[in-house]
Parts: C-alpha cells; structure tokens; sequence
C-alpha cells in the first residue's frame, strides 16, 4: 500500500491526517473482508462485500456521513488500482451511499460576534501578547473565515501587508488569497511588535503563539474560542468552525455573491458554499414571520 500512500501524499497533496484517516479507514474494510470472508486480496473485493460492511457499520450504530467517509476513502484506493491496472471496475460504482440528512451549518447572531469582538477588544483589557493574539484569533477566523487548521499553519511570510491579502494554505494543500481590512493589519502588527518584545523571535514563524511563545496547537485554539464565545453565548455549538460558518453565513445574509464567499472560503465547488444560502432563507423567512402583519392573523 505505499504506493497508494504516495499518491494520497503528493500527487493528492493531502495533509498526513488526511492521509492516516484514510488508510485507517482501508484497513477497518481489510480486516473485515479477512475475517468475515477468509478474503485477503482487496482485488478479490465486490460490491457484495462492500455492502455487507455498510450493513454491519450501520448495525453498530455508526453515523451516515462517517461511513460515507469510509466509502470515500475505499473509491480513492479502487479508482487508484484501476489507474495501475490491478482491478477493471470499481466496486464501488454498484454501492448506493447511505443518505444524510441535511444539516445546516450553526452560526452566530450578528449581535453575539458583536459582543465577542467588543469582549476581546474592550478598553482595559490588558495589552499583553495573549489579549492581542485573542484578538488576533477571532479576527482571523470570523473576519477571514478560516480553518482552525488554516489559522495555526499561518506564518509571517504568508501576511501581503502592501496588497491587504492573507496567503492561505487550505485543504489539498491549495493556496489562496483572502482579503484582510485595515483593523486587522493593525492588530497583526502589534502582535508582532509583542512578540518580538517577549523575546520569541526564534519561535515567531508561525504568527499565533502560546501565553508561554511556543507555536499553537489545535486543542489550544479550540479551548480558547469556546471561552470566549461561551462569555458571550449560551449557544450550544462553540467552537472555531462555527466562527466560519458565522462569518460566511452573515456574508450572505448582506448579499454577498455567492462565487465570492467561495473563494474567501476555500471551497473546491459551489455546493459546500451554497448551504449558506439556505441559511439566509431560513432568517428570511423568520423575519416575514415575526414582521409582516399577514403572518399573525389567528
């Protein structure tokens, strides 16, 4: 399997993440043909076995879009071996997905990011490198709309101070360019300037540091966000992703093109942007709801 592991890591250029998800995700499918059908040969593999394994992943209660990803992970190994001529079909191709139900990105209140930012920027807050990067973080991932994991692999050298534009390494490994307005360059500076004052040049690559200067993590940025919001919220949904969703979904709200949210976003196609759409919909619809005089006639 280390050629399938090659192509995943540098001809797909996925994360090794991705990369360990999906050989994890081969290797459940590998044992299960081994102990269920005495079958050690994934070339030997049909559709039959296939859907015996959706039956028995559905059996332990396992959630549609979790094995629709173990699907996908099986379609990119099968469509590889039919690229090296190890296999003539694709199983996979006589496999209907188990559906999911729709489910609508949470987002925010206006009113509540408005609270947050008010929060991590209030007059009296201590100016010290952690309120700055606090500030820094909500910024970049309400204002920017980025990934967790966009905002901790964000370095120095990707900040175009002169063009007002963010390089970001998104999913894939595809880079891309996402406006920043004046506040923001403003704020980026100063953590800099903090930062070169702590004494953490060494460790100042990545623009986002720990209170102690050593690079963020993701368990980090996580618990930090879901403090901050969690002051200003009792929504039940936290965490930096709903900080996205928050950003792109009031983008749309205030009639934003819709190619525009997706670039700004990282999105490979219009359909993971258009679910935002919805989301205006569903405020329309509140707002006719709550105003228009037809809607409370009993």
């Amino acid at each position: 399997m280390a050629g399938f592991r090659d192509y995943l890591q540098y001809e797909r250029r996925y994360s090794e993440h991705t990369v360990e998800g999906y050989l994890r995700d081969i290797d459940q499918y590998t044992t299960y043909l081994a102990d269920q059908y005495g079958l050690d040969d994934l070339r030997a593999s049909t559709h039959q076995h296939i859907r015996s394994w959706v039956v028995r992943l559905l059996s332990h209660k396992l959630k549609s879009v979790s094995i629709r990803r173990k699907l996908s992970s099986l379609n990119h190994l099968f469509r590889w071996m039919r690229r090296k001529e190890m296999i003539t079909t694709n199983p996979l191709q006589r496999v209907h997905l188990p559906k999911v139900p729709e489910r609508l990105p949470k987002a925010l209140p206006e009113r509540a990011v408005q609270q947050l930012w008010h929060l991590v920027s209030a007059p009296g807050t201590e100016a010290g490198y952690p309120a700055l990067r606090d500030q820094v973080i909500v910024a970049l991932l309400y204002g920017c709309g980025l990934r967790r994991s966009e905002l901790i692999g964000l370095l120095w050298s990707h900040v175009d101070e002169k063009r007002s534009m963010l390089r970001i390494l998104g999913k894939g490994r595809k880079m891309r360019q996402v406006p920043i307005g004046h506040e923001v360059i403003r704020l980026l500076n100063e953590l800099k300037g903090s930062a070169t004052k702590e004494g953490w040049a060494e460790h100042s690559q990545p623009v986002l540091l720990t209170d102690l200067g050593k690079p963020c993590y993701p368990k980090f940025v996580y618990n930090k966000v879901v403090a901050l919001v969690g002051a200003v919220t009792t929504a039940e949904k936290k965490s930096p992703h709903v900080l996205r969703h928050s950003m792109a979904t009031h983008l749309m709200d205030h009639g934003a093109e819709l190619n525009a949210v997706k670039e700004i976003l990282g999105h490979s196609s219009l359909a993971a942007t258009q679910v935002y759409t919805h989301n205006s919909i569903a405020r329309i619809k509140d707002v006719y709801r709550q105003a228009h005089p037809a809607s409370r006639q009993k």
